[in-house]
């Protein structure tokens, strides 16, 4: 009766042992997690069209965080309504004596909201560097620090920054239809055009009506996928077609 009692003791307190250890590991990466990401918050003027969550916040070129969440806010002082949002920075503080974003906004660089993905319609949010960076009172919001944003209400775009958004948007539908998985469809697309053509062809042999038309179906088909290798390769070529709406 004691060796069950001992056994059932001993059963528990590695069950207990167990669920400490699990739980212990969960807290202890939770933690990991949260030293590695830091949340900001921005007050952005005008128009954030499409910013949305999960739009990436990017620092020369690079991904460093993302957008958590977006919701609206009461303006007492203004008698408003403001949109806040909700920043998670990707930070790694190891060898840094002084918080990084902080060394950014030191530095004078706001966050600004880039034009719409012409795919997507998904905006990102950059860090630019400015000559005057934006003065604030407020430097908190619901215990969470404020990253400073673009003082102008309206930006004006200039001819080259429109070139330039353009000349994106066509490596972009380029490297979309050079991938090795388009390349892949269009090969299989001629290789199957190819089949059918010789299975037309034998069928022509015959002279029954139903194969003449059934051979003469599978022609057409096999055109259609020429056509369709012809114009994936053409757009690859000249992707500048879509926008212009001409083949």
């Amino acid at each position: 009766m004691r060796q069950e009692r001992l056994y059932t003791l001993i059963g528990i307190f590695v069950v207990g042992a167990f669920g400490l250890l699990i739980y212990g590991s969960i807290f202890f990466y939770n933690e990991y997690i949260k030293e590695k990401m830091e949340t900001y918050v921005l007050f952005f003027k005008g128009s954030l069209n499409g910013l949305e969550s999960r739009s990436t916040v990017t620092y020369r070129g690079v991904k460093i965080g993302e957008v958590s969440f977006i919701e609206l806010t009461e303006n007492t002082l203004k008698n408003m309504v403001d949109v806040v949002v909700y920043v998670q920075f990707f930070v790694d503080k190891t060898g840094f004596r002084d918080n990084p974003i902080r060394l950014l906004i030191n530095k004078g660089f706001v966050a600004d909201i880039s034009k719409p993905n012409f795919l997507t319609g998904v905006a990102s949010i950059e860090l630019i560097q400015t000559d005057k960076p934006p003065s604030s009172k407020q430097h908190y919001y619901r215990g969470y620090p404020i990253f400073p944003t673009v003082p102008q209400v309206e930006k004006y775009t200039s001819f080259d920054e429109t070139l330039k958004s353009a000349k994106k948007t066509l490596d972009e539908i380029r490297e979309f239809l050079q991938t090795k998985e388009l390349q892949k469809t269009a090969e299989s697309l001629r290789k199957m055009a190819d089949s059918i053509e010789i299975l037309a062809n034998n069928l022509n042999r015959n002279v029954s009506p139903f194969v003449a038309y059934f051979a003469q179906s599978l022609k057409e088909v096999g055109k259609a996928a020429y056509s369709t290798q012809n114009l994936m390769d053409y757009l690859s070529r000249h992707p500048e077609s879509l926008l212009r709406g001409k083949m």
